[in-house]
């Protein structure tokens, strides 16, 4: 491991090249806690290029603690669809809650009382804590893994706690927030996971993996975990020109949002049975399903096929289905914010 004077040095070329190399990011022109805050939960397991539209959406309608405290789930979720990990989303809300309930808004300058906020782990409390506050707390995420792996040329698996030691030597009192952000930073966009660009790495000097030519090998590549496949029905029922919404309890949809009655298939159920089941859960009488064609969805390491099936509801039956409303077709875009939801109705109503 390197000595102090070494790791001054690392700090001053790493620092020198950020100033110069940093992307321009909506959350760095005003590094305010709660804008760092929200990032940071957007960011979790999710690209910058794919957040950074969300980011401006959310900020535009939630641009405070208090906006979002007093906002719904229901609101909070829809600015969220198509994300992912929803909980991160719920957790924003509840932290917004506790903070505006216990600190008046204010948000916590504490690491441990960052720590505490719903959704926060030690990565996002040392990132809202160093970035926001200039606070010298350590971060470790797969870049920082990376960079370390790389710069020591470490071959082999070591324990979690090894990058957060290390992580915390390098941090430099007083410039915590820019210094950890170039870590991420180079991470991200020189010394990446495949075909790493060391001619343009401020600290290839320092870099023994490069020294070794192994830079190509570290860290090793993990094995893909594989896809779990999932299949469901859902039914599109129409009665006088409205189609049938309830709202989810969870599972792989959005718990809270609207959508089709769904059903996952079981016990090696036919979709058709499937179906049929669902329906005489909906309704009190039996009416012709029409199957329609198969939609394949894909979220994180699930393959979904989305058996589609249409009926034709009586003008005066009533849905017996909890917590569900009948929407015209002109208004369904307002209450579908799920994409499997609306590729799954396309299909029902195509002739």
């Amino acid at each position: 491991m390197w000595d102090s004077q070494q790791i001054s040095g690392f700090q001053r070329l790493l620092l020198d090249w950020y100033a110069r190399r940093r992307r321009k990011l909506p959350w760095r022109s005003r590094p305010e806690p709660y804008r760092i805050w929200v990032s940071e939960i957007m960011l979790q397991q999710t690209q910058v290029q794919t957040v950074l539209p969300y980011y401006e959406r959310f900020m535009e309608r939630f641009p405070d603690i208090q906006t979002l405290a007093k906002s719904t789930e229901e609101e909070v979720l829809a600015l969220w669809a198509g994300l992912g990990y929803y909980s991160r989303a719920r957790n924003l809300l509840r932290a917004a809650r506790k903070i505006v309930k216990e600190n008046g808004g204010n948000f916590p300058d504490a690491f441990a009382e960052i720590l505490e906020l719903p959704g926060v782990g030690r990565y996002t409390a040392g990132a809202i804590s160093s970035i926001a506050f200039n606070q010298p707390y350590p971060v470790v995420d797969g870049n920082v893994k990376r960079v370390v792996s790389r710069l020591h040329g470490i071959r082999h698996t070591v324990p979690e706690s090894f990058y957060w030691k290390q992580a915390e030597a390098w941090v430099p009192e007083g410039s915590a927030s820019n210094f950890n952000q170039a870590v991420m930073e180079l991470g991200a966009l020189v010394c990446t996971a495949s075909a790493p660009l060391c001619l343009l790495c401020p600290v290839h000097s320092l870099c023994e993996a490069r020294r070794l030519g192994i830079q190509d090998t570290i860290p090793p590549a993990r094995a893909a975990r594989p896809a779990e496949s999932i299949s469901f029905v859902m039914l599109a029922l129409e009665r006088e020109g409205r189609i049938l919404l309830v709202r989810q309890r969870g599972g792989s949809f959005i718990p809270g949002k609207w959508g089709l009655p769904t059903n996952e298939i079981r016990n090696h159920a036919s979709p058709a049975q499937a179906a049929s089941e669902l329906a005489q859960s909906i309704a009190s009488f039996r009416f012709p399903l029409a199957e329609k064609r198969v939609v394949r969805h894909s979220i994180t390491h699930r393959k979904i096929f989305i058996y589609v099936f249409y009926g034709r509801i009586p003008r005066l039956a009533r849905a017996r289905a909890p917590d569900s409303r009948w929407v015209s077709r002109p208004a369904l875009d307002r209450f579908l914010t799920s994409s499997a939801f609306k590729k799954a109705l396309s299909s029902a109503l195509s002739e």
